[in-house]
Order: C-alpha cells, then sequence, then structure tokens
C-alpha cells in the first residue's frame, strides 16, 4: 500500500512537470512568433526610415539648389533695385 501511494505520488508529480514542461513549451513558442513578428516590423520600420531619408535627402538637395539661385538674383537684382528705389526716393527718373 505505501508502494502504491508513492507510485500515486510519483506519479502525479510527473503529471504536474509534464503539464509544466508543455506550458513552458507553449509559452516559447507564443514568444518565437512574437519576435518573429517583431523582427518583421523592424525590417519594415527600417525600410521606411531609409524611404523617408531619401525623400528628406532629396527635399533638401533641391531647397539648397533653390536657395543658392535666390542668392544670385538677390546679388543680381539687389544693386539695380537698389539705384531705381534710391533714385524714386529723391525725386530722380531714371
Amino acid at each position: 500500500m505505501d508502494a502504491e501511494v508513492v507510485g500515486d505520488g510519483n506519479s502525479q508529480r510527473q503529471k504536474a512537470s509534464s503539464m509544466l514542461l508543455w506550458s513552458r513549451l507553449s509559452e516559447l513558442e507564443g514568444l518565437q512568433r512574437k519576435l518573429t513578428k517583431m523582427e518583421d516590423l523592424l525590417v519594415e520600420l527600417v525600410e521606411l526610415q531609409q524611404d523617408i531619408a531619401a525623400f528628406v535627402g532629396e527635399n533638401l538637395s533641391e531647397a539648397v539648389t533653390t536657395a543658392m539661385e535666390g542668392t544670385e538674383l538677390r546679388q543680381h537684382v539687389g544693386i539695380p533695385f537698389l539705384t531705381v528705389l534710391s533714385n524714386v526716393v529723391r525725386g530722380n527718373e531714371m
């Protein structure tokens, strides 16, 4: 009878251990799926960041070009405009 009780105790511990092991394996499989999904999302995020960086780089390049052209135009127009303006203020005509 004692052997039977000990056997039942071992059997119950084995069942509990087995259930715990399967529970942990299920948790690990779930975590693995989540990690795979996170990895996919990170790859998408990196691709999005690269697209944004390329777009910003193109816009920045255009902005620099426009600013340089504007500076050149101001240099060419600035002096004659100031001359005309000062002549008008003085009452002189050109």
